[in-house]
């Protein structure tokens, strides 16, 4: 039960009975929880158009089991109209929210991050890094370490100059034949990339750290995406 008006973001929503929906939503303070909002569609209800993504919320709820109830709901600060191929990167990061954060575990390491990377989306220069970064983020945030500061096999720092083969459960390690560069595994660390081979090598290992974690599962938001087209605003998945 919520005490007071808490900040979310909705990350999905689907009808539910004949005037209701249900909904997914990402809380600053009580993470990932489910409600339903009765009443929603029809055409003079109280929260009708409020109930979508990248538009700040404020809700408050009852109820202590999986699927609670939303009392009141009202905009939050300026919505977050993303431009573009920027939209489907959005619905990405709300995919993996969706898939990977626990219902009902406060995480607000991730709705900052979430936070964050939306203002970075709304902008019209290249968002690759901030993509990279909230991955990272979520990954560091849910406990999937990634060791991303030494080889693991010497516990040598990483060394910019070298190459490295990554193993998705133990971390780096240096061999010539490496797919990933030091100096990329240093830039996803510190979330700063200065040449676009970075970014292409940071958005590879982070395909192979979430499929692997994904365990089969498919996310829609990256097929769509690659069937948009592969545009600068948003090479991401």
């Amino acid at each position: 039960m919520s005490s007071g008006l808490e900040a979310c973001f909705l990350l999905h929503h689907k009808p539910y009975q004949e005037s209701s929906v249900l909904i997914d939503v990402l809380t600053q303070n009580s993470g990932k929880i489910s409600l339903i909002a009765k009443g929603v569609r029809q055409q003079k209800a109280k929260y009708l158009g409020l109930l979508r993504p990248f538009l700040p919320l404020n809700i408050s709820y009852t109820g202590a089991g999986g699927l609670k109830l939303l009392n009141h709901a009202e905009a939050g600060n300026s919505e977050m109209i993303l431009p573009g191929i920027n939209t489907y990167c959005g619905f990405y990061l709300n995919e993996l929210i969706r898939y990977f954060v626990p219902i009902d575990e406060p995480y607000p390491d991730i709705f900052l991050a979430y936070f964050t990377c939306l203002q970075q989306l709304k902008t019209q220069q290249p968002i690759e890094a901030a993509l990279r970064n909230f991955e990272v983020q979520l990954m560091q945030a849910l406990g999937y370490e990634l060791q991303l500061q030494y080889d693991y096999f010497t516990n040598k720092p990483i060394k910019p100059d070298l190459s490295y083969r990554f193993d998705l459960e133990q971390g780096a390690s240096v061999d010539p034949e490496g797919k990933i560069s030091g100096a990329t595994l240093i830039a996803m660390h510190r979330g700063t990339y200065t040449e676009q081979n970075q970014l292409n090598e940071a958005k590879w290992l982070m395909r192979q750290v979430i499929d692997f974690h994904l365990q089969g599962k498919t996310l829609q938001s990256r097929n769509l995406i690659l069937k948009l087209q592969q545009k600068p605003a948003c090479k991401s998945n």
